[in-house]
């Protein structure tokens, strides 16, 4: 059954029944009047304008554009459309449209692909690592079309990166990272769908060590000796993670008007700087609340931050990184292993060996989850407590015995 899309204020709508049956096909446009706009088509609800362009034989050719907003996003009416096909067109008289119906480079799609809002929106951090698992793939696909990437492709590169000893785990985020760029060239109609990018099945790795109460404090007292220019600061930052459950890098962040000493609590995460852009409220513990009244007596009149940074001169700066630090220190304390996410294991592990529910818990580490995590990764339990908690087990036969 033949059918038309019209257009209406909110968007393209269509009529007829064989919308799924069609859902692929190009299918005029028409005007709020039923009349046909020249040249412009819509498809899976995206328009587009079909122009005729030279082949690199010197033929012409029609061929269909997907039409996009001067922020790279698809138009959402046909107002949008007629003024991006006119863009278009314009490029076109100068010369700047594709000579040929081949879809983009990857190597200059990834590019676009960067450039997309929802992309730019990505943290700093994602966005270098994404970017660099990109370069390798723009190295080993060399002037490959975005539509011609296949899967055996993929697999090449994944083996070879495991014979020079790449983890899995490493492996498997170039995989996701190419994924993301794949998905997008879907969305922008250069491929009708993924090739298949299967990722790895990592090793599982070993459960790390909790940090006993005796090796934290065997940690704090190697600062003195390690570190002398910053001791003092870095011993704070030490105890905080520990006392707060708080990540590396958000714990910078934290500002002494997060601090409530009199409401004994702390906001972790204000201005979207957590991991999962939310604030959570920590309420003081004691060793917490002892360490804050103790570190508001030497808190730095001129700073705002819990942790200034000592190279901040005339700025109001945070400290960028202690892990200089912690390398000297866990070398001097005879604790190689250990990690500032350690501290974080520390704190959630006795808060569940305290009795806490696994609720209280999740929202302390900024979880959303219940308390599953907490559990199944946080939930490591010390042998001395393990023991002391099988004590507490009692079997009275004689109750066994009457039922």
């Amino acid at each position: 059954m033949k059918r038309n899309a019209t257009q209406s204020s909110g968007g393209i709508t269509s009529t007829g029944s064989s919308t799924k049956a069609h859902a692929a096909q190009f299918i005029g446009v028409q005007d709020s009047r039923n009349r046909r706009v020249r040249g412009l088509y819509v498809r899976n609800g995206r328009y587009y304008a079909q122009l005729w362009v030279s082949r690199e034989d010197g033929a012409k050719t029609a061929r269909k554009f997907p039409l996009l907003t001067p922020d790279g996003v698809p138009v959402a009416n046909l107002a949008e459309a007629k003024e991006a096909a006119d863009v278009l067109r314009n490029d076109r008289r100068e010369n700047v449209l594709p000579t040929s119906g081949h879809k983009p480079k990857f190597a200059d799609y990834v590019e676009t692909y960067f450039a997309k809002p929802s992309v730019a929106a990505k943290k700093a951090g994602t966005l270098a690592n994404e970017r660099q698992a990109l370069n390798r793939w723009k190295a080993h696909l060399g002037d490959a079309r975005i539509d011609r990437i296949e899967a055996s492709d993929i697999a090449a590169l994944r083996d070879k990166r495991l014979r020079a000893g790449a983890h899995p785990r490493t492996v498997n985020l170039d995989i996701i990272a190419l994924r993301n760029v794949l998905k997008a060239a879907v969305e922008d109609d250069y491929l009708r769908e993924m090739p298949k990018a299967k990722t790895l099945k990592a090793p599982k790795a070993d459960k790390r060590p909790l940090l006993t109460p005796s090796q934290f404090a065997a940690l704090l007292a190697a600062v003195p000796v390690a570190c002398e220019k910053n001791a003092a600061q870095f011993a704070d930052y030490l105890r905080f993670l520990a006392y707060t459950g708080a990540r590396e890098q958000e714990a910078l962040k934290v500002r002494w008007e997060d601090v409530e000493i009199a409401g004994e609590r702390v906001t972790i995460g204000t201005r979207g700087v957590s991991k999962n852009h939310e604030a959570r409220t920590v309420e003081f513990n004691d060793k917490l609340g002892a360490l804050f009244r103790d570190m508001e007596k030497r808190r730095a009149p001129d700073c705002t931050w819990l942790f200034p940074s000592p190279q901040r001169g005339p700025r109001d700066e945070h400290a960028r990184t202690f892990r200089e630090s912690l390398l000297l220190t866990r070398k001097a304390a005879g604790l190689a292993w250990v990690g500032f996410h350690d501290l974080r294991h520390f704190f959630a592990s006795f808060c569940v060996m305290a009795g806490l529910d696994f609720m209280t818990i999740a929202a302390w580490l900024g979880h959303k989850d219940g308390g599953i995590l907490v559990g199944k990764i946080y939930g490591h339990l010390l042998d001395d407590h393990r023991k002391q908690a099988a004590r507490k087990v009692r079997f009275d036969l004689a109750l066994v015995e009457a039922a």
